[in-house]
């Protein structure tokens, strides 16, 4: 023990042979040593490895240097060397390393198209100058906490001089209209007015004209380049006139083209096609711009970059108080919000544009990391068990001088290869799916997105993490065997002889497994329960023809009357909303015995007598408005079953509710039916009769067809529409109509099968694999139980139930796991279904069919076989 003891420092001894040619290492090292022992005799340890240090430092000189072409011949050598090994383990072992190779290689394909996913979510208005510093202004009303996009115009008039800390404000208002072109009529419902500043504002990409005066003179309109491709074959437009007819008003306009701009980006919440000045509007909507009661706009703020937010939040009541009118609705509260949080967190805001999900995002998020990370564990797995048979092989290295660095660096290589190719099969993959791929989401990424820098770092994580789990392991384990030992067979230099960390392992395969089965199960069930739902009423058969023209709507009484004679027209009705609807049209609610601290609000709908009859609604209590009641047209009401709850009355024995300034007397209760998508709960709601000409008349034929004459009836509908309007006959079928505002959860819901499906796949094919190494390994062991008359069955057992205590601890921990997860994905609808246990009952038992397949056959296979075929060699 003295004498290893009395060596050199270990330090200084490899700087001398990193630096030292080998042409004079031995000669040089081998004298210091000689110096250093000499030393130690007689001047003591301390002292031999001062000088020691001394001398290594005093033999450096230029002469003695290793040569670059020296140091990269050797390099050279040995990584030509490492790469042979490693193709010749990998046709050794062909069926290993092609399971590891394709089950990396999915593993990583399927977590990049879901980062591109979210990071196209995460990306929405960001592409905005100073998108940091732009807000919302949503219309809040604090006592109902009630949100809506849409705003009045008095509100950018006023609130210039009530907030210095706004830097800029700008407005736009969707307002469908008629472009003709070429002796046809388009209806364009891509169309808005916005403020002179809106392109300004924003930062959406200008192929022609100036985007700081393209919207100032009135009668300018700024089109897409495809719309001007669409109406006049070529993007160069600018100074065209473009005939327009805007149905508020039946007011015709000939708008001059001031602007063509690029295609709004997929990935902005704002999508237009047309941006007509908002000075054109004079005529038509100029009298609200001291209206605080009509709510029609958009509207945008952008903060000085030090503003402080809370600081002008805290001035909005004031701003109310001072300026506000009467008129004004009961929403009189302002939200600021940031435009980057526009797309996913607005799910409780009425009015608003398509919205995204955030929590999509956490679960995406979350399947990606469990598929990747089940991937990490196959290949990890799978590739420290083939290492652990590789003991021989690197003990003879050891004997032939090889290095723990160099057998380190060994392993890493050969990692490192194999990680690399799955890696670029990943990407190879990627982008040849990647128009599959948008199309099953409706996206629109590019090659290029898959190169963005997120996505590449998350590439390098995973690199570093699959080289490090896989890498370091077997190559600090085996750095430990004593080559002697090794090659005599006193140790197999297996790493699995604590075998605690494989099973973690396979813990984690089991519960990933069992977690994605049962999440998908709810998910599944969520989207036929909405599929079943009862709707409160009967939407088949059911269209709905939106009337924009306000002649039209003057008309209506004998447009039904002369549509309910087309043969195959059941029944037709009049209503200010569409079915489904975000019902806008919200106002302040009254009633009979109201506190006066209570606040409420109430969607109002206008509507006429064949109403109910039309979608088939059922009473509750009351009765329904009649013609026969000339007093029903002025002063008379229903509510639904929500309002009448909000009252608190029993009965309606003279009932009435005031509705903002309009008092009405409540005739009957209309059971509650679901007028939009079941993440909203029905709200409070009134039904009047209004005649034409307000903003809140009726807007919306609803006709019910007969299921044997649909054609007939829609071709006579078109007929008599075609009479009264220049505008094609749009229509939709409510049930379709319906199902369509589920788009977002039909992607979703095959994203997460597709995905789950996937990791699932995954988790067999390590568990396949690992268990096809263990039973290879043991089928010696087996062959010779069996020799010694142990039964198929006894040989299952035996090998078999190491796995039960496993695959029962990841029950427990991955199905409470996937309840809590997914209970908080529920908290998005209104209407949910019930998580029971023969959910999990179920995911259970596919969980143990997936366990028999994957472990049991495996085990079948050895335990059949002939134990002469493992035994010959002995």
């Amino acid at each position: 023990m003295e004498i290893d003891k009395n060596k050199p420092p270990r330090l200084v001894d490899r700087f001398l042979e990193w630096y030292c040619s080998s042409k004079y290492l031995e000669e040089v090292q081998g004298d210091l040593h000689e110096w250093f022992d000499r030393r130690v005799e007689r001047q003591g340890l301390r002292q031999a490895r001062l000088f020691y240090i001394y001398d290594v430092i005093a033999y450096f000189r230029l002469f003695r240097l290793k040569r670059i072409n020296e140091m990269e011949k050797n390099n050279n050598m040995l990584m030509l060397n490492y790469l042979k090994v490693a193709a010749r383990q990998f046709k050794k072992n062909f069926w290993y390393s092609s399971l590891n190779a394709a089950g990396l290689t999915i593993g990583i394909l399927s977590s990049l198209l879901i980062s591109l996913y979210i990071l196209d979510e995460l990306s929405f208005d960001r592409f905005h100058e100073g998108h940091e510093n732009i807000y919302r202004l949503l219309n809040h009303n604090p006592k109902t906490g009630d949100k809506a996009a849409s705003t009045p115009s008095p509100w950018k008039i006023n609130m210039g001089t009530g907030f210095p800390e706004i830097k800029a404000h700008t407005r736009m208002g969707q307002d469908g209209v008629l472009v003709k072109q070429a002796g046809q009529n388009y209806f364009e419902s891509g169309f808005y007015w916005a403020d002179e500043n809106f392109m300004s504002f924003f930062s959406f990409e200008v192929l022609q004209g100036d985007r700081n005066t393209m919207l100032e003179e009135p009668n300018s309109v700024v089109i897409t380049a495809t719309k001007a491709l669409r109406y006049f074959d070529r993007l160069d437009v600018v100074g065209e006139q473009l005939p327009i007819k805007v149905y508020d008003g039946n007011k015709d306009f000939l708008m001059k083209i001031t602007g063509v701009i690029k295609d709004v980006p997929s990935n902005s919440h704002l999508q237009f096609d047309f941006l007509g000045s908002m000075s054109t509007t004079k005529e038509i909507y100029g009298k609200f711009d001291n209206w605080w009661g009509l709510n029609w706009l958009q509207s945008y703020v952008k903060l000085e970059s030090k503003a402080d937010l809370a600081a002008v939040e805290a001035k909005v009541p004031g701003f109310f108080e001072k300026y506000r009118r009467e008129g004004a609705s009961e929403f009189s509260g302002i939200i600021f919000q940031p435009l980057a949080d526009v797309r996913l967190n607005s799910s409780d805001i009425h009015g608003n544009f398509e919205k995204g999900n955030k929590d999509y995002i956490y679960l995406f998020g979350f399947i990606a990391i469990m598929i990747l990370l089940a991937a990490i564990i196959n290949y990890v797995n799978l590739t420290t068990a083939k290492s652990s048979l590789r003991g021989k092989e690197v003990g003879m290295r050891k004997v032939f001088g090889g290095t723990r660095r160099q057998v380190a660096r060994q392993f890493f290589i050969e990692c490192a290869f194999q990680v690399s190719v799955a890696l670029l099969l990943a990407l190879s993959l990627a982008l040849l799916i990647l128009p599959l791929f948008n199309e099953i989401v409706s996206k629109n990424m590019t090659p290029a997105d898959v190169f963005q820098v997120p996505v590449l770092m998350v590439l390098a994580f995973t690199f570093v993490a699959i080289l490090t789990a896989s890498g370091i392991y077997p190559a600090i384990v085996m750095n430990r065997f004593r080559p002697v030992d090794v090659i005599r067979g006193n140790k197999s230099g297996a790493l699995g002889t604590k075998s605690w960390v494989r099973k973690v392992q396979v813990l984690l395969q089991f519960s990933i497994a069992a977690f994605l089965i049962s999440s998908t199960l709810i998910v599944i069930n969520q989207m036929n329960h909405i599929k079943q739902f009862d709707k409160g009423f009967n939407a088949e058969q059911l269209i709905t023809i939106p009337v924009d023209d306000r002649g039209m709507q003057d008309e209506l009484v004998l447009i039904k009357e002369r549509m309910r004679k087309v043969q195959g027209v059941n029944m037709i009705s009049a209503s200010g909303e569409s079915l489904p609807s975000d019902m806008n049209n919200t106002v302040g609610f009254s009633w009979d015995g109201k506190l006066d601290s209570e606040m409420a609000s109430i969607h109002l709908v206008a509507i006429d007598y064949d109403y109910l009859q039309t979608i088939e609604a059922d009473l509750l209590l009351g009765r329904n408005i009649s013609k026969e009641m000339v007093s029903d047209s002025s002063v008379v009401c229903l509510i639904n079953e929500s309002a009448f709850k909000k009252t608190g009355w029993e009965d309606l024995a003279g009932k009435k509710i005031q509705l903002d300034a309009d008092n009405r007397v409540v005739a009957g209760v209309i059971e509650d039916f679901n007028y939009n998508s079941l993440h909203s709960a029905v709200a409070p709601t009134a039904y009047i009769l209004l005649p034409p000409g307000s903003r809140s008349s009726p807007d919306n034929l609803i006709i019910r067809l007969n299921t044997d004459q649909v054609t007939s009836a829609l071709d006579g509908i078109d007929q008599i529409w075609r009479a009264y309007s220049d505008q094609p006959l749009d229509f939709k079928f409510v049930d379709e109509a319906f199902a369509s505002l589920y788009g977002n959860e039909q992607k979703f819901v095959k994203m997460v099968i597709g995905f789950s499906i996937i990791g699932i796949f995954l988790t067999i094919l390590g568990l396949v694999g690992l268990v096809s190494f263990m039973a290879e390994r043991y089928a010696k062991e087996i062959s010779i139980r069996k020799v010694l008359g142990a039964s198929i069955g006894s040989v299952l057992t035996k090998f078999s139930s190491q796995f039960v205590l496993i695959f029962v601890i990841a029950m427990a921990v991955s199905l409470p796991l996937s309840y809590l997860v997914m209970q908080e994905w529920l908290q998005g609808f209104a209407f949910q279904v019930d998580v029971s246990w023969t959910i999990f009952f179920v995911a259970g038992l596919i969980s143990i069919f997936i366990t028999l397949v994957s472990v049991g056959g495996q085990s079948l296979k050895v335990a059949s076989a002939n134990p002469v075929k493992y035994l010959s060699d002995h």
